[in-house]
């Protein structure tokens, strides 16, 4: 009789063709566990992979799906991780960065499509943006004292 692997520790089969894949469930962002799989030519190599996959699970760390977004995966980040790992104030800086610049910024772009591409016109484009009347800073100025933060001088975009 064959033996069955314990629950949890997934399985290794080999496919037509001498190539073989491997199954195991995985922690997802929702909370929820999805079956992912990892594929290889060798018994060995996709062991090694359905380790990694197996133990980047097990430390919280959420496999990505093709439905995440960058904000999602953000908030997920934010209340999950870096509330635990890091001071507290600098954890409400990385949440003022998440939602000032990120979240608005790359937010609904899907995880799994985010490009170096995307990220370098984010930058270009959040460098040539006045934050100030972007985020209703100035509003609050008295007139005198409103300012650019990438001009120098209030643009008055959305006064």
């Amino acid at each position: 009789m064959a033996k069955r692997n314990v629950d949890g520790e997934g399985t290794i089969v080999q496919r037509k063709g001498g190539r073989w894949h491997a199954a195991a469930y995985v922690l997802t962002p929702d909370g929820t566990y999805k079956r992912r799989f990892v594929y290889g030519k060798t018994w060995d190599e996709v062991h090694d992979k359905l380790t990694r996959l197996k133990a980047d699970s097990q430390s919280g760390i959420p496999i990505v799906t093709s439905k995440l977004s960058l904000c999602d995966f953000l908030t997920y980040w934010l209340t999950n991780v870096a509330r635990i790992k890091v001071r507290p104030t600098t954890y409400a800086a990385y949440e003022s960065l998440v939602r000032n610049y990120l979240a608005p910024g790359l937010g609904k772009k899907k995880l799994t499509r985010l490009t170096a591409r995307d990220i370098r016109a984010f930058l270009t484009a959040t460098a040539r943006t006045c934050q100030c009347c972007a985020q209703g800073k100035d509003k609050a100025r008295p007139e005198k004292k409103r300012r650019c933060c990438a001009l120098g001088e209030c643009c008055e975009v959305s006064l």
